[in-house]
C-alpha cells in the first residue's frame, strides 16, 4: 500500500485553506461594507426627510426669501450632520418647489412669498449618495439619488 508523504498532504491542505479564506473574504468583505453603506444611505434619507419637513413647516408660516435661505441652510446642516457624516455626499442638497398642480416653481426663493393663503406647494429635496464598497464598482454614474418630498399649505395671511 502506497502512502502519500505527510508533508505533501499538509502543503495541499494549507493551499486549500488559503483558497477557502480568500473566497470567504471576497464574499464577506463586500457584504459587511455593503451593510454599512446601506445604513449610511438610510441615515442620509432620514436626515434629508427631517430637514425638508422642517423647511416645509417654516415656508408654510413665512414664505419670505430670508426664510427660504434659512430653511435651505437647515436642510443642508441636517444632512451634513447625520450619524455617519457627509462622506460620499454631494456638497449641496438640491431643492425644488412645485405648486399644487405639480408645476415647477422656477424661482422659489422669490416666488413663494407671492402664493396666496391656502395655496398648496411641495418641496422635493435630493442628495446624490456614493456608496464606498471595497471590491465592488457601481455602474456609471456611480451614485444613488436619495429623494424626499413634503407638501404644505401657505398659512400666512397678507
Amino acid at each position: 500500500m502506497l502512502r502519500t508523504p505527510t508533508n505533501f498532504r499538509n502543503h495541499f491542505q494549507r493551499g486549500q485553506a488559503t483558497l477557502e479564506i480568500l473566497i470567504v473574504l471576497f464574499i464577506l468583505i463586500p457584504l459587511i461594507f455593503g451593510g454599512i453603506e446601506l445604513s449610511r444611505g438610510v441615515a442620509v434619507r432620514a436626515a434629508l426627510d427631517s430637514g425638508v419637513g422642517v423647511m416645509v413647516q417654516a415656508i408654510s408660516i413665512d414664505p419670505s426669501p430670508s426664510q427660504w435661505s434659512w430653511a435651505a441652510t437647515v436642510v443642508q446642516q441636517t444632512v451634513d450632520q447625520n450619524v455617519f457624516g457627509s462622506a460620499g455626499l454631494d456638497p449641496f442638497v438640491n431643492l425644488e418647489a412645485y405648486d399644487s398642480s405639480g408645476s415647477a416653481i422656477t424661482d422659489p426663493k422669490n416666488t413663494m412669498q407671492n402664493l396666496p393663503y391656502g395655496a398648496g406647494f411641495c418641496l422635493v429635496g435630493w442628495e446624490n449618495f456614493t456608496p464606498m464598497i471595497p471590491l465592488v464598482t457601481l455602474p456609471l454614474p456611480g451614485h444613488i439619488r436619495i429623494q424626499v418630498r413634503h407638501c404644505g399649505v401657505i398659512q400666512k395671511i397678507g
